[in-house]
């Protein structure tokens, strides 16, 4: 799957407001709670890269939305281009039961907790294009658009092409990053 992420360096009614003036009509709101963990040593989490720190990781994701609450143990291997881009990403989730006994679980066996932080997402939709607005608190707010029928038989690069060309449409004041690494941002900002 070839997604997006990017910051957007407008407050998120903004964000909201230029959405709806281009047609884009609301389809639902959700909050992803992610702990990060790695097997890593702290001393060493500000030195690895971004590839390889995520390769060392898992992540207890807490989902709070439309269907409820439901919380997975996720793993993510992501495909990086040479310029730093995320072009493809398979994520492998398995859906738990009890957050708490994971946490002592991965804490019992030496992993040590690098990021956890709360991702309010808002999802705007125009024909088969999604888009979500992602607000982070100590971080901002993020746009992020995944793959859509039309484009999944591109090449990872050209789904990526496509799915920026999209979002410098929207008129939005964007960082040059199309490929934000929350979690490692807030690990660098010692979030």
């Amino acid at each position: 799957m070839t997604e997006i992420c990017v910051q957007v360096r407008d407050d998120l009614v903004h964000v909201i407001n230029m959405l709806k003036s281009l047609d884009y009509v609301y389809d639902e709101r959700y909050v992803i709670h992610d702990i990060y963990y790695t097997t890593l040593k702290k001393s060493d989490l500000k030195t690895v890269d971004y590839k390889n720190l995520l390769n060392k990781s898992l992540i207890i994701r807490k989902i709070d939305g439309n269907s409820g609450i439901n919380t997975y143990i996720v793993f993510k291997n992501k495909t990086i281009d040479n310029k730093g881009n995320v072009i493809n990403e398979i994520k492998t989730k398995l859906k738990i039961d009890d957050e708490e006994k994971a946490k002592t679980i991965f804490t019992n066996i030496g992993m040590t907790c690098w990021c956890d932080y709360i991702n309010e997402n808002i999802v705007y939709k125009k024909g088969e294009i999604a888009l979500t607005i992602q607000n982070i608190k100590n971080l901002g707010v993020f746009l992020e658009i995944e793959e859509y029928p039309s484009i999944e038989n591109l090449s990872n690069k050209d789904k990526f092409e496509v799915l920026s060309n999209l979002v410098n449409s929207l008129g939005l004041n964007l960082n040059d990053d199309y490929s934000a690494k929350k979690p490692y941002l807030l690990l660098n900002r010692g979030e």
